[in-house]
C-alpha cells in the first residue's frame, strides 16, 4: 500500500481543518509567493485569523468530507493543532504558523517515502509539526521518511520583480510538495513562485533513479499544479484549458486522453471584503476516490459532466470557502495510502 498517483484506490488520507487559520503578517516571503497581485498595504490590514464565521462553515464542510470519506471506507487522520499559537524564530524571521488547512501543500508522499518540503514561505517552516504524530505511525509501518534542509530564506530567494513570473530564484532549495504531480514512476515538478529548479533537483536526488521528475516551466507562475493539470487515471487528464494548450502540454501527457475545461464558477464576491487567497480555478482541485469515483466541488458542472462522460463518477461536495483560505478537495487533503495493483 503506497502512493505513487492520485488514481489509484484510497485506503488512508489526512483530512486539515480551518481552526487557527489567518492570513499572517506581511513579509518577503508573504507578498512574492502568495499575494504577489496585491499591494503590502492592502494587505496589511487584513492580516489575523480569519473571522469565525468562515473558519466555522469551513470546518462544517470539512467535517462533511471527512465523514463522506469514512462512509467509502476509507481511514481520515486529522491534524494536531497543538502548537498554532507559538511564534517560531529563526536567525533570519519570525512568524506563526500560517494554517493546517492544507496538508497537501508541505509533504509530497512517493511509493513508501514520506517527503516534507522546503517552503518558501516563512510561515510554513514548522507546519508539518501538526503530522508528526501522523507520520510516526507510519514510519513504525515501514515507510521511509525524508525532510529537506530547512532553508534559510535569504531576502536574496526572492525576484524584485515577480509580476508574472516565478518569485524564486535558485540560491536555496525551495518548493512545496503541490508543486508536485505524481504519474507511477514519473513525477511532474512546477516552476513557480512556490518552487524552484533547485528543489527539482533535490527531489530527483533524493528518489534516485526509480523516479524521473520533469521540470514544467511554462506553464504559470503561481503557487502549485493541482488546479491546472489533473491525472484521473493512466491515459486520462483534465486541464485547465486558460493555463495548458497543445503547445505547452508536458510531453509526458500528449499520448492521453484530454478533458479540457474552460470555466470554473466562483463566488462573485469576496466574503468580508478580503483578499482571494485563490483563483477561481480552485474548482477544479478534485480528489480522486479511485480511477471511476471522485469528490468534485458541486457548482463545476461543467467537470462533472465531462467525467462522467469519461466514465468517472462524481460526488458534489462543497467548500464555501476555497478561495479565501486557498484549498480545494485535494489542497485539504494528503493521501497517505492506495491500493496499488
Amino acid at each position: 500500500m503506497v502512493c505513487n498517483n492520485d488514481w489509484s484506490p484510497l485506503e488512508e488520507i489526512i483530512v486539515g481543518t480551518a481552526d487557527y487559520a489567518s492570513i499572517p503578517l506581511t513579509n518577503i516571503s508573504t507578498m512574492k509567493c502568495q499575494f504577489p497581485e496585491y499591494e503590502e498595504e492592502y494587505i496589511k490590514q487584513y492580516t489575523g485569523f480569519f473571522p469565525q464565521q468562515i473558519i466555522d462553515e469551513q470546518n462544517e464542510d470539512l467535517e462533511k468530507l471527512s465523514d463522506v470519506l469514512k462512509n467509502l471506507g476509507i481511514k481520515v487522520h486529522r491534524p494536531d493543532t497543538q502548537y498554532a499559537e507559538i511564534e517560531t524564530v529563526s536567525p533570519n524571521w519570525r512568524g506563526k504558523n500560517w494554517h493546517y488547512h492544507c496538508p497537501r501543500d508541505l509533504t509530497l508522499v512517493v511509493g513508501d517515502t514520506l517527503i516534507e518540503t522546503p517552503s518558501p514561505i516563512w510561515n510554513r517552516q514548522y507546519e508539518t509539526w501538526a503530522y508528526r504524530k501522523i507520520f510516526t505511525e507510519l514510519f513504525n509501518q515501514g515507510y521511509n521518511w525524508v525532510k529537506a534542509p530547512i532553508p534559510i530564506l535569504y531576502d536574496e530567494n526572492y525576484k524584485e520583480n515577480t509580476k508574472g513570473v516565478p518569485a524564486l530564484n535558485n540560491l536555496e532549495i525551495l518548493f512545496e510538495a503541490a508543486n508536485c504531480i505524481r504519474i507511477n514512476e514519473d513525477i511532474l515538478y512546477q516552476v513557480s513562485n512556490t518552487g524552484n529548479e533547485n528543489g527539482a533537483k533535490w527531489l530527483q536526488r533524493t528518489l534516485g533513479d526509480k523516479y524521473k521528475v520533469h521540470m514544467a516551466t511554462d506553464l504559470y507562475s503561481y503557487a502549485h499544479l493541482d488546479s491546472t493539470i489533473v491525472p484521473l487515471r493512466e491515459g486520462l487528464v483534465l486541464y485547465n484549458a486558460h493555463r495548458v494548450t497543445p503547445q505547452n502540454e508536458p510531453e509526458i501527457f500528449k499520448s492521453w486522453d484530454k478533458i479540457w475545461i474552460n470555466e470554473c464558477v466562483g463566488p462573485d464576491t469576496s466574503p468580508f471584503n478580503l483578499p482571494w487567497g485563490a483563483s477561481e480555478w480552485i474548482g477544479l482541485n478534485l480528489l480522486s476516490i479511485n480511477e471511476n469515483l471522485a469528490i468534485v466541488d458541486k457548482k463545476q458542472t461543467q467537470i462533472h459532466e465531462r467525467m462522467k462522460s469519461f466514465g468517472i463518477e462524481t460526488i458534489p461536495l462543497e467548500l464555501r470557502h476555497d478561495r479565501i483560505i486557498s484549498g480545494g478537495f485535494h489542497c485539504v487533503t494528503l493521501d497517505l495510502k492506495r491500493k496499488i495493483s
